[in-house]
C-alpha cells in the first residue's frame, strides 16, 4: 500500500527492491525524486520499505510498500506487484538490476496488453561481465535469463554506449529498443552544497578508494599496487566500504606488511568528507556500470586514476580527459600511475565541470527526454 505521503503510482513508477543496497537502489530513488521535482508524477514500489535509503526519498514521492511493513522476498513478489500495477496503473514501470528486471518483465507480461504499463529496464552494470561475476546469485540468474526477458521490454536503458552495444550484441535487445542515457543520478543538491561550503584540504600522499568490498571492485589489485609503493614515505591508502572480501583483504594487508599503510575504514555515510582529504582517488574495478565513486571524486576536485574497466570509467573520464586510465588487473601499471600522480600533483578542480553532468536534475531531465522521444510518455 502507499504510505501516508501519496496514494498513486503516478506517471512513472520505479521498482526498488529494498531501501538498502548499493548504487542501483540509490540511483532509482534519486531519479524518482528528480522526476517528481520536475513536475511529472513519480512513485517508488518496494519489497522492503525499511532501510537507510528510505531517508533519501523526497516527501512528494509516494512509497508503495508491498511487504506492508515486512520484508517480502523477491520469489514471492509476483502477485503483490501484479495487483499493484492493476490497481495503481502507472503509465511507465521502471525496473532495475537483473533480478528486478526479470520480475518486471514477467509481471508486466502477465497483464492484459490494453492495461499494462510501458516497461523500461535500467541496466546499471556491465552485463557481459556481471552475468558471471555479479556478487548476488539472483542477479547472475537474472542475467542468464536476460536474452529471453530484456527483448520483451519497451525500452532498455544503459548508462553508457558500450553497455548499450553489449545489450544489442549479446542479449538480443533490438537496436531500436536499447538507448544510452549517458548520465546517472549521483550528485544531489545537498552534496553539492556541502562541497561548496567546505574547502578541500588534501593530505599529501593520501590515496582514497570507495566501494563495496567484493572481487569485482579490484581492491586486491590496489593493495598489491600499494605494496610496490611501500618505499615511498607518507604514501597511504584508505578504502571506504564494507563487504564479503573484508577478511581476505585484511589477510592480504597483513601478509604484505601493510598494516600501517592500508586502512579498511568500513562503510562511510559521508564519503565526501574523506574525499576532501584525498590527494588522489583510485578505482581499480574489473568491471563497472558507470562509476558513481569516480563521479563523486571528480565533484570533490580530486585527481582520479581508474582502471579501463568495461565499461563506465572510460566514458566518465572521456577517454582520459578527466583522469588517468590504466589496464585492468595490472598492479604494477596501477602503482606506476599512482607514483606519477603523487610526484606531479594535478589540479583536480577541472573535473568538477564533468561531474555536473551527473546531477539528479541532469539525469532526471535526460531520462524524461528519453521516455518522451520513445513515445512512452506524452511530450510536453
Amino acid at each position: 500500500m502507499p504510505d501516508a505521503r501519496g496514494d498513486s503510482a503516478g506517471s512513472v513508477c520505479f521498482f526498488v527492491r529494498a531501501f538498502e543496497g548499493g548504487g542501483a537502489q540509490r540511483d532509482a530513488i534519486l531519479l524518482a525524486n528528480g522526476i517528481a521535482a520536475s513536475g511529472t508524477a513519480a512513485s517508488i514500489v518496494t519489497l522492503d520499505a525499511k532501510g537507510p535509503l528510505r531517508d533519501l526519498v523526497d516527501p512528494g514521492v509516494p512509497i508503495i510498500d508491498l511487504g506492508r511493513g515486512h520484508k517480502l522476498r523477491m520469489a514471492l513478489a509476483f502477485p503483490a506487484l501484479r495487483t499493484m500495477l492493476k490497481t495503481q496503473r502507472p503509465v511507465v514501470f521502471v525496473a532495475s538490476e537483473a533480478a528486478g528486471n526479470a520480475l518486471g518483465v514477467a509481471v508486466v507480461g502477465s497483464l492484459p496488453r490494453a492495461s499494462r504499463p510501458r516497461l523500461v529496464l535500467r541496466e546499471v552494470a556491465s552485463p557481459v561481465q556481471a552475468r558471471r561475476a555479479d556478487p548476488y546469485l539472483q542477479n547472475r540468474i537474472g542475467y542468464w535469463l536476460a536474452p529471453f526477458t530484456y527483448p520483451r521490454a519497451d525500452l532498455v536503458v544503459a548508462l553508457t554506449e558500450a553497455v548499450r552495444r553489449d545489450l544489442v550484441a549479446h542479449f538480443g535487445v533490438p537496436e531500436a529498443g536499447a538507448a544510452r542515457l549517458g548520465t546517472n543520478a549521483v550528485l544531489t543538491a545537498p552534496m553539492l552544497q556541502a562541497l561548496a561550503q567546505t574547502a578541500r584540504q588534501p593530505e599529501p600522499g593520501l590515496i582514497v578508494a570507495v566501494g563495496r568490498l567484493s572481487p569485482e571492485k579490484g581492491f586486491a589489485d590496489l593493495v598489491a599496487a600499494m605494496a610496490l609503493l611501500a618505499s615511498r614515505p607518507g604514501t597511504r591508502l584508505i578504502i571506504a566500504g564494507e563487504g564479503t572480501e573484508r577478511a581476505a583483504l585484511d589477510a592480504q594487508i597483513a601478509s604484505l606488511g601493510l598494516g600501517g599503510v592500508v586502512q579498511l575504514a568500513g562503510f562511510q555515510s559521508d564519503p565526501l568528507a574523506l574525499l576532501r582529504r584525498a590527494a588522489l582517488f583510485v578505482s581499480a574495478s574489473h568491471h563497472e556500470g558507470l562509476g558513481n565513486a569516480i563521479i563523486e571524486a571528480l565533484a570533490s576536485g580530486v585527481p582520479v586514476i581508474a582502471t579501463d574497466a568495461p565499461h563506465g570509467p572510460r566514458e566518465v573520464l572521456a577517454d582520459g580527459k578527466w583522469g588517468v586510465l590504466v589496464p585492468v588487473g595490472d598492479p604494477p601499471a596501477l602503482a606506476k600511475a599512482i607514483a606519477a600522480a603523487l610526484e606531479a600533483p594535478q589540479d583536480g578542480t577541472a573535473g568538477t565541470v564533468r561531474a555536473m553532468d551527473f546531477t539528479v536534475e541532469a539525469a532526471a531531465a535526460a531520462f524524461l527526454k528519453l521516455l518522451r522521444e520513445q513515445e512512452l510518455l506524452p511530450r510536453v
